[in-house]
């Protein structure tokens, strides 16, 4: 917007076309008008004082005359000049005032009090509030000294010089108008100043709603994603497994290997997507289970090593001994994918050398240990000043580090947002071309006796031979999928295509557990399991169901638990977790129900 304008500027559409404020216009425009109305008013009374031979009215009338022309041109030169300038208006009605008190009409009239009025208006419009009240205050004076004197007060012993009819009435009428033009002008600005307030909170609150929608599609659009790249994703993650577990020669070995090392890569970069919006919602939270982290560590760096020995790295596991056989209670999902993503990143980022990643117990308590966890190489290293960018999302240390060694950015900023709920926070010591370390630390509770470690046990004897198990799948993959590791279990489970065929297997039929898929068509796994725990038959209604799901809603514990269903797995999901949870219920009667872990 233009804001100079030509120095012999006489137009104030041109000066209001340079301000944007609605209410700095109306005061623009109200100093104009009292210029305005302040020249034709001098105009009037200076051949009335000429006529009635009044020297001091003459004299006072050319000044202000003169005045009131140069701030006229000068308004119309820059709107900057506007504040300064009905400044000066105010002390010139107060010149005015306190002149006609004491001076030329030594009494109170209706132009001293117009006046007045006008003084009081205009401070409120045209200044801040403070310099207002003194102002008002100044121009109150002179008339409330008159009133309480009761008689003339002369300053000057001259006879009062009061201008003559008709000039004097006529300057009363001109006094009205500029009192109800300033008043128009104010109010006309206000309306209109509050109506472009109005359209602007309609505006936000369009924008506010639009935001929230925009909001809740992007949630419903990662849900469905995540859905759709899960489910084929655990398709191809089991089938690996279940060959991986089967005879085979050395070359195939390799190859499977390299399938389920980049389906598990695949995995895990889903995993930080969707955790980190998560986590820009706030809506991450840990679990609390008892987990052995000798154990724990240990199986996150076997499947690491194929990757370590792709590129020729040692991989150095270091962890005190005073861990073995230690459980503590922490979120083992969370824990493994912090590691996992320093340790994926230390093995991308070394080309030769070693990785190495140490537990050390800092403090032992009697129901507490505190450990330090450090993941070392010997890559390229981080300069200083990359140093604090590298944990921001989406950053890496340069572009060149994403040309040549690819990856989302995602890895250390999650690692940070994870640290903080354990109540930690992830440091670095490096130097380019030197290697780095990442290290942090957390305090865990000691796990009581009695509580169950999750990770798998590696001597467990598969077989659930005598559960009855029903799987409510639509997906023909996944339902393959299932039937093969349940054949290595001895089991043979009985499957239905969506909700409304299992209720009728429910209902024919005896079932010790039922594995349900939460997205089906015609009747999905809420509605399903829904209808199950209405059943008026109780050994039917209080079956166990696992939700079998690539969901990754925020509130998916909350919906599962209100519904009535009793756990769940998420897609893909590791057989040997769902094996512990079916034998687990196997080994209890129907009517209770199995707990929700966290």
């Amino acid at each position: 917007m233009k804001h100079t304008l030509p120095i012999f500027n006489w137009s104030l559409g041109r000066l209001l076309d340079t301000e944007p404020d609605s209410l700095k216009k109306a005061r623009i425009s109200i100093i104009f008008t009292i210029l305005i109305f302040s020249l034709i008013k001098g105009a009037v009374a200076l051949p009335g004082a000429f006529y009635a031979g009044q020297d001091l009215q003459l004299f006072r009338i050319i000044l202000l005359l003169a005045i009131f022309s140069a701030l006229f041109k000068i308004l119309l030169a820059h709107r900057k000049y506007a504040a300064n300038i009905g400044m000066i208006l105010i002390w010139v009605g107060l010149f005015l005032t306190w002149s006609n008190a004491f001076v030329t009409a030594q009494t109170i009239n209706i132009a001293t009090i117009q006046v007045v009025v006008m003084i009081i208006l205009s401070s409120f419009y045209l200044v801040n509030w403070r310099w207002a009240l003194v102002y008002s205050f100044l121009g109150i004076l002179p008339v409330s000294i008159l009133l309480m004197v009761g008689e003339e007060v002369r300053l000057v012993k001259i006879d009062p010089n009061q201008l003559a009819s008709p000039f004097y009435e006529i300057i009363v009428v001109l006094n009205f108008l500029t009192i109800v033009i300033a008043h128009f002008l104010y109010y006309q600005a206000l309306n209109r100043s509050v109506s472009e307030k109005e359209a602007l909170n309609l505006q936000l609150q369009q924008a506010v709603k639009e935001a929230n929608m925009a909001v809740q599609s992007k949630a419903d659009f990662l849900s469905t994603m995540s859905h759709e790249l899960r489910t084929p994703l655990n398709s191809v993650i089991g089938m690996t497994q279940l060959l991986l577990n089967s005879p085979y020669t050395e070359e195939q070995s390799e190859n499977l290997k390299i399938v389920n090392f980049s389906a598990m890569n695949l995995h895990m970069l889903i995993n930080d997507i969707l955790d980190f919006n998560k986590m820009e919602s706030d809506k991450l939270t840990l679990e609390a289970i008892p987990v052995d982290l000798h154990r724990l560590v240990n199986n996150i760096c076997l499947g690491m090593r194929f990757q370590a020995e792709e590129k020729g790295l040692e991989l150095n596991v270091i962890i005190d001994e005073r861990l073995k056989d230690q459980q503590v209670i922490t979120d083992p999902t969370r824990l493994t994918q912090i590691i996992h993503n320093l340790l994926g990143n230390a093995i991308k980022f070394t080309h030769s050398g070693s990785v190495s990643i140490a537990l050390d117990v800092l403090e032992t308590e009697d129901d507490s240990i505190t450990i330090n966890f450090s993941i070392a190489d010997t890559g390229i290293g981080i300069n200083i000043e990359q140093q604090a960018l590298i944990f921001e999302a989406f950053i890496q240390a340069s572009s060149s580090t994403t040309r040549n060694f690819g990856g989302t950015g995602l890895g250390l900023a999650i690692v940070r947002r994870l640290l903080a709920l354990f109540g930690s926070d992830v440091q670095v010591k490096s130097s380019e071309g030197q290697g780095s370390e990442f290290y942090f630390d957390i305090s865990f509770s000691l796990s009581g006796p009695g509580n169950e470690v999750t990770e798998t046990d590696d001597r467990l004897e598969y077989d659930i031979s005598s559960l009855r198990v029903l799987v409510v799948e639509d997906n023909p993959i996944n339902s393959l999928l299932l039937k093969k590791i349940f054949s290595n279990w001895n089991n043979l489970p009985v499957f239905t295509l969506n909700g409304y065929e299992a209720i009728e297997e429910v209902e024919k039929n005896e079932y010790d557990v039922i594995l349900m898929d939460i997205h089906m068509p015609l009747l999905d796994g809420y509605a399903t399991a829904r209808i199950i725990r209405e059943m008026t038959d109780v050994s039917k209604a209080s079956i166990p169901i696992i939700a079998l799901t690539a969901s990754v809603s925020n509130d998916l514990y909350n919906k599962i638990k209100s519904v009535g269903m009793n756990d769940y797995i998420n897609k893909p999901f590791n057989s040997d977790d769902l094996y512990r949870k079916l034998k687990n219920i196997g080994s209890r009667t129907h009517d209770v129900l199995v707990e929700m872990p966290g």
